[in-house]
């Protein structure tokens, strides 16, 4: 990491943090030791959030197109975030995760693949998160946003308990196996989104009325989502 890139961050946070209130469960700060963090994806805030509130340096991972903004991609590359361009393999970004695990960074992935418009609903993972942390052995960390970050807006996340994919660790790695070890992965996130939702109904929390714009995308997300099931359930039949 970029020293004075760090330095910069850490300055900013005390500036911006009073803009972005928040509320965390579970564990704030973990141990600097190699990890897989993992959780939803709601918004572009959210790894910024998750590195103005925590003390420990957390190298996200961020589609590649924000590259092209020079003061961005001089802070990531100074923060140890790894670009990754998606829809194709990189290589790169493997390479990149891997070389961080092996120095006991913390890595942070949101296995969606991209903002989810439906914030009480998790999309699909993909199957990286759980290939890095069976080839590396590095355990996982699960967390949960509650809510797209609004300034001046009280948010909540939560973070899990640590666990890892040792029943995957002797298996071949083969598709199914990735897709069985990523549902435990989707499985632990989704945990959380139950017992935050539970916490704040204890204390009256309720999400803010959704904008005429997000309502759009959350039917369009919903309509997707029903054609990709019937899709499914269309292969499934035919493989029986």
């Amino acid at each position: 990491m970029n020293k004075f890139v760090t330095f910069l961050v850490s300055m900013a946070k005390v500036l911006v943090k009073p803009f972005f209130p928040l509320k965390i469960y579970g564990c704030a700060d973990l141990p600097q030791k190699k990890t897989l963090l993992v959780g939803n994806h709601i918004s572009g805030w959210d790894p910024v959030i998750y590195t103005m509130w925590s003390k420990n340096r957390i190298s996200f991972v961020y589609k590649a197109e924000f590259r092209k903004v020079a003061f961005l991609r001089w802070v990531f590359d100074g923060m140890d975030f790894v670009p990754v361009k998606r829809g194709e393999v990189d290589l790169f970004a493997t390479k990149s995760i891997l070389k961080l695990l092996k120095e006991d960074k913390i890595v942070g992935l949101f296995p969606e693949g991209t903002r989810n418009p439906e914030v009480d609903c998790l999309q699909e993972f993909h199957t990286g998160a759980a290939m890095f942390a069976i080839k590396t052995h590095a355990p996982l960390r699960p967390f949960y946003i509650w809510e797209k970050t609004k300034v001046l807006r009280k948010n909540y996340l939560i973070v899990g308990e640590e666990f890892t994919l040792e029943e995957f660790y002797d298996r071949p790695v083969t598709k199914e196996m990735l897709l069985e070890a990523t549902e435990k992965v989707r499985n632990q996130v989704d945990l959380l989104r139950v017992k935050l939702n539970g916490i704040l109904a204890e204390k009256g929390v309720k999400r803010r009325k959704r904008t005429r714009r997000e309502t759009e995308k959350i039917n369009k997300y919903n309509r997707k989502q029903k054609t990709l099931a019937k899709e499914r359930a269309k292969q499934q039949s035919e493989k029986k």
